[in-house]
């Protein structure tokens, strides 16, 4: 999925303003010469706390004293109204990224929890959990599945759950990823439905080709092109279990031009075919796929 856009949410049922909500969420990118520039004390959206992550290229973030470049697998955190600033700046050759806006006192608390133990930027693993729940949040909020305030709001709570969960140090895992492949990893996270090749994971990083994948391996335990089939091959079974395209349909959405090499994959990681593992959950018994 690649569909840009910004989703405010707006609900006729109004809960109290303490019940941390979803104010907005989007993912954007933008391009030299965009124009693209916020001031925190000219916002008219009052007592709200934004996330943004940063997927590819670079942002800037501005608060008194301090100039901050936010790169790949970096988000910064600010609430509004705050003396800040971030914009798309002129140097940038590019900047692709994702942002969630909550509401509610859950939210001012985390927001200064996070601020007081880590700073107004964070780096964060592209595949940590909670890079992973706000792309879910995004694509349930594309699919149309978030239909009411209240599920609006379980979603902003699981978020707050979720950054809590990040900064106590409890996803130690991935955290001792170097820069040039959490940039890597990023790109594999949001361009695994493209047919993008080795060379083009490589240059991403800035490496070689050869001391990238040596790098990879090092810091991972697996080739890139493994953990891009890894990727592929969860968000799949994730489309098997909850939607009902057909599986030429899903292997077209995770990557495979080819749906016959697409079931050879699936089998191979699997153990079953596409087809059984969406049509026999009672012996397959899984949701979603933890592939190591």
């Amino acid at each position: 999925m690649k569909d840009y856009g910004t989703y405010g949410f707006r609900f006729q049922d109004v809960l109290p303003n303490d019940v941390a909500n979803i104010f907005s969420l989007g993912r954007e990118e933008k391009m030299p010469s965009a124009d693209y520039y916020w001031d925190g004390l000219k916002r008219k959206d009052v007592g709200t706390y934004v996330f943004q992550y940063t997927l590819s290229g670079s942002g800037r973030l501005e608060i008194p004293d301090k100039s901050y470049t936010v790169e790949a697998g970096e988000a910064f955190i600010v609430e509004i109204p705050s003396d800040h600033r971030y914009y798309f700046p002129k140097d940038s050759d590019g900047w692709e990224f994702m942002f969630i806006t909550l509401v509610g006192r859950e939210a001012a608390d985390c927001w200064r929890l996070m601020k007081e133990q880590n700073g107004p930027v964070l780096k964060v693993p592209p595949d940590s959990k909670l890079i992973q729940l706000l792309l879910k949040i995004y694509q349930d909020t594309y699919d149309q599945k978030i239909t009411d305030t209240y599920y609006a709001s379980a979603k902003a709570y699981e978020f707050i759950m979720e950054c809590y969960r990040f900064i106590r140090n409890i996803e130690n895992a991935t955290n001792g990823f170097s820069f040039q492949i959490t940039k890597a990893l990023s790109f594999i996270q949001t361009h695994y439905y493209e047919p993008i090749t080795l060379d083009q994971i490589a240059a991403v990083s800035g490496f070689s080709r050869y001391y990238f994948i040596k790098q990879f391996q090092h810091q991972l335990n697996m080739t890139p092109v493994q953990y891009l089939t890894k990727i592929r091959i969860q968000k799949a079974a994730e489309l098997l279990r909850s939607s009902t395209s057909s599986v030429t349909d899903i292997a077209a959405q995770v990557g495979y031009a080819n749906a016959n090499y697409f079931n050879k994959v699936f089998r191979k990681t699997v153990g079953v075919s596409a087809g059984t593992f969406r049509n026999s959950k009672d012996v397959v018994g899984i949701d979603h796929l933890i592939i190591d």
